[in-house]
């Protein structure tokens, strides 16, 4: 794997036809089965650059060089994608069409030596850098006001050492590491705008203290939902339970320690039970409250913005319309030159 490789988003712009050759970490590795029986496996490969999905056909060829010899992997062993997953991969493809949509078909893998290849070489990070990201992180608890202490208490020590490492989901969403704090500080300064905004009709009193405050909380059971191994993955809490309810509690037992008063803990903690809009998208009550409603807005924009980034960023030159996004159930236009 010493020859010149490419990276998982060039992968993913390439046209049909087209082969590659990459090395990346492998973040799943699921056996399926085609319908006359025979299995094929589903891969998500990603590095720095971001991820790529791909389709391993029963004639690919798997290889261990972890050892410095090359020896044939048998693919049908139950505890394979156990074994491979969090590791580095080299992998080589073709880029094909498959019902009108771009493919990429894994004809080869090649099992590393992970010390020559570590792992954290190609773990995907925040595009922002992690300082600028903290910074701008405790500016906004500055502009908490009088929840400013309630707020470093509880983003102090291990805590904050967990949530600013965190990645906000597996896959839908800022799924790399420092992920959770990037999504937190985008979703506090576009519920602040919307805050100053909708402050400034004749229809709502916003409190902008509350609305910081429940944006900079709104996901504090992620630090429970999520973990890198070196690629996120959800935990068993965050399987069974989601990160709502955790959240919620957790965010209790700190307003409890603080001595927070009752009407604030109320109405932050609204703001978290409500943040996901719909009860059909995880939300336990709806929002009811304008902060609980401009949290929950800046919430979701967050998202689809992130998506329509992730979208149009791996277009070929000259395309204008992504492919379908399933996350988001769309397509995006990518409009402007």
């Amino acid at each position: 794997m010493e020859e010149k490789t490419s990276s998982c988003v060039e992968i993913r712009r390439l046209g049909s036809s087209e082969t590659f050759k990459g090395i990346g970490v492998v973040q799943k590795l699921t056996q399926r089965s085609d319908k006359n029986g025979r299995p094929f496996w589903e891969i998500t490969l990603s590095d720095s650059t971001g991820s790529f999905d791909g389709k391993i056909w029963g004639d690919a060829a798997w290889w261990d060089l972890s050892e410095g010899g090359k020896t044939a992997v048998d693919p049908s062993s139950e505890n394979l994608p156990r074994t491979l997953r969090g590791k580095s991969l080299g992998v080589q493809g073709k880029m094909v069409e498959f019902r009108g949509q771009p493919q990429v078909n894994v004809t080869a893998l090649y099992l590393l030596d992970q010390e020559k290849y570590p792992p954290s070489l190609y773990v995907q990070a925040a595009p922002v850098p992690l300082e600028d990201l903290e910074k701008s992180f405790w500016e906004f608890v500055l502009e908490s006001g009088r929840f400013r202490p309630f707020l470093e208490q509880v983003f102090s020590g291990e805590f904050w050492e967990r949530f600013r490492h965190s990645p906000a989901a597996v896959t839908h969403h800022h799924a790399y590491a420092h992920g959770l704090l990037e999504h937190t500080v985008s979703v506090t300064r576009l519920a602040l705008a919307l805050g100053k905004a909708a402050g400034a009709t004749p229809h709502a009193a916003v409190d902008t203290e509350v609305v910081v405050a429940g944006a900079l909380l709104h996901d504090l059971g992620k630090v429970e939902s999520y973990s890198l191994s070196p690629v996120p993955e959800m935990t068993l809490p965050g399987a069974v339970l989601d990160h709502v309810g955790p959240g919620f509690a957790r965010f209790l037992r700190f307003a409890e320690t603080w001595g927070l008063d009752e009407r604030s803990t109320l109405a932050i903690g609204h703001i978290l039970l409500s943040h996901h809009g719909q009860k059909e998208y995880g939300a336990a009550v709806l929002p009811a409250t304008p902060e609980a409603m401009i949290v929950s807005s800046a919430d979701e924009l967050d998202f689809r913005l992130f998506c329509w980034g992730d979208a149009t960023g791996s277009l070929p030159e000259g395309e204008e319309i992504s492919d379908f996004h399933f996350s988001a159930q769309r397509r995006f236009w990518k409009w402007q030159e």
